[in-house]
């Protein structure tokens, strides 16, 4: 792996995220952000199911039926998708990458520290409740960017990432990098809804067979394709909510 530039309450940053770039990622913003997706993601009981589970319906079928050794997700966000991963492949090494020391700070007190968090959504009509975390002995956190990954390359058995590219600064480079980062004959899984917030990204990547095209362009051989996965994404007790459509993809080095 690259090296550590600094490390801070056990999340080693492999980017030197400068003090204008903390101020202009929403990501760090702990109630609006971090709270929010600890309630999406860590407490099921607050919505009677797990919101996201299209995505896991989806990449399931793909994975690995084997044991391997490394696997990362891109974008992991409070962690929910990289640990249960590791709980699946308790030999692999697994890392959860992100660009918000927030995000990875509360992934990493959750899914490696095994504390009890508070999740607060008393404003969305919820009471208070308190998740107890689990201790995952393979499980890693760091901060870098996906266009420039910290592992070696050929490196990984697995690749995941969700509601990602549409938020990068350069997708073509962050899907460049983890074609560089996978091993030969191994997976990339994606889904993301293409909710861009760049005109030039829009003219770029949609419609989705400009991704199809810039997948094999890369070098990857497509494996699945699916335009219509529908996430559901609550936002407040009386259960209204944004439905993502989503484009979900498994590719192969």
């Amino acid at each position: 792996m690259k090296s550590i530039v600094l490390n801070r309450k056990g999340i080693p940053f492999f980017h030197q995220k400068t003090a204008l770039e903390f101020q202009q990622d929403v990501y760090e913003r702990y109630h609006e952000m971090v709270v929010r997706q600890s309630a999406l993601h860590l407490a099921d009981e607050l919505w009677g199911k797990y919101p996201f589970q299209p995505v896991f319906d989806f990449a399931e079928t793909h994975y690995p039926n084997r044991d391997i050794s490394n696997i990362v997700e891109i974008g992991c966000s409070v962690g929910r998708w990289i640990a249960t991963l590791a709980k699946a492949y308790p030999k692999a090494t697994c890392w959860g990458i992100d660009y918000s020391y927030q995000m990875l700070k509360r992934a990493n007190e959750f899914w490696v520290q095994g504390k009890e968090i508070e999740i607060d959504l008393t404003e969305k009509g919820f009471s208070k409740i308190a998740t107890k975390g689990e201790q995952l002995d393979n499980l890693n956190f760091g901060l870098a960017k996906a266009e420039n990954l910290p592992f070696e390359q050929n490196s990984q058995d697995l690749v995941l990432n969700s509601f990602l590219i549409d938020r990068l600064d350069n997708p073509t480079k962050g899907l460049q990098e983890m074609y560089r980062v996978l091993k030969p004959n191994c997976k990339l899984i994606v889904v993301s809804p293409l909710n861009f917030n760049k005109a030039k990204h829009w003219q770029t990547y949609f419609p989705t067979n400009k991704i199809y095209d810039l997948l094999q362009k890369i070098g990857f051989e497509i494996l699945d394709w699916k335009t219509d996965i529908l996430i559901d994404e609550p936002l407040d007790f009386r259960r209204n909510m944004v439905r993502w459509q989503c484009l979900g993809f498994v590719v192969r080095k």
